[in-house]
């Protein structure tokens, strides 16, 4: 039996529900009238599927032909390491009711493509590829002949990536902010300890209310390495700019405004450099990620 696909769209990718939501053209060619593949049509890994029928004849050679567009929430394990220059694997699987002895999937590759004008918000789609393989079960279903059955199926892959640098600033100005309030926090005297204790309260409002904004993406809050270091740089230099400054207070009320001085000195350029140097290499990191 010969199948194709043309995949038009692929939209909400939810981290939260592992699950992502394709819509893509079916077809079939087959001999015989006992068997209707869209009435067994088995997607793997489907949580709900709508089948429109769109055409159905019989070819001048004898052979059948169907054609449906197919509307699908699908499982999906997403690895947000590499949030937000994540990229991920899509598959589409459409696997036979029965055995390879009794069907088998031929690809339609002349057919089979990516629509050119995929829709895809925030995400770009790439890398459509389709591939046939038998699936075998490690149970009998009950049935000892049936032990090491295979099953014909089709797999439609795509990859996934993020569209936008945006997303990232949207993300993190958060983080962003409280890094840059602490930095500009060293060019303050170290003296005014008043005005320097506004910036770090300031900082620690902006640095939390990102950590509740990540957190409602849940699995990217968790497993992204470079949210993780954004968090932890920004409340390491939010509380290392707390700890300089009441050290720096301390010594010019012993006298030494000169040592003051040099510590808000050093301790800030190294904050500055320091940061700069983790950000560049995770986002280095994740940019060159290879989805799985």
């Amino acid at each position: 039996m010969k199948i194709g696909i043309y995949l038009f769209s692929v939209q909400e990718l939810d981290f939260s529900r592992h699950t992502f939501h394709p819509t893509f053209e079916v077809w079939f060619r087959w001999r015989g009238d006992a068997f209707d593949p869209l009435a067994n049509l088995h997607i793997v890994g489907a949580r709900s599927m709508t089948v429109t029928l769109e055409d159905r004849r019989k070819l001048a050679d004898g052979e059948n032909y169907a054609v449906a567009r197919v509307d699908a929430v699908i499982n999906e394990s997403f690895d947000a390491g590499a949030f937000p220059f994540d990229r991920h694997r899509l598959q589409i699987a459409i696997e036979s009711p029965f055995e390879d002895d009794h069907l088998v999937y031929e690809i339609d590759r002349d057919g089979s493509m990516l629509d050119p004008d995929v829709f895809s918000p925030v995400w770009h789609l790439s890398g459509f590829r389709l591939r046939e393989y038998r699936k075998t079960y490690p149970t009998s279903f009950g049935l000892t002949e049936r032990t090491h059955d295979r099953y014909s199926t089709i797999v439609a892959e795509v990859v996934t990536e993020r569209t936008t640098w945006r997303v990232a600033v949207d993300y993190f100005i958060g983080y962003t902010v409280c890094v840059l309030l602490c930095l500009f926090g060293y060019f303050v005297p170290p003296g005014m300890l008043q005005v320097r204790t506004t910036l770090a309260t300031s900082a620690t409002f902006a640095a939390v209310g990102n950590k509740y904004v990540v957190n409602s993406l849940t699995e990217a809050s968790f497993t992204s390495v470079l949210v993780n270091v954004a968090l932890i740089t920004s409340f390491a230099i939010l509380l290392i700019f707390m700890i300089v400054s009441i050290r720096c207070e301390r010594l010019i009320k012993a006298g030494q405004p000169e040592r003051a001085a040099l510590l808000n000195r050093t301790v800030g350029i190294g904050s500055a450099v320091g940061n700069a140097v983790l950000v560049a290499f995770f986002s280095w990191r994740a940019l060159t990620a290879i989805p799985a």
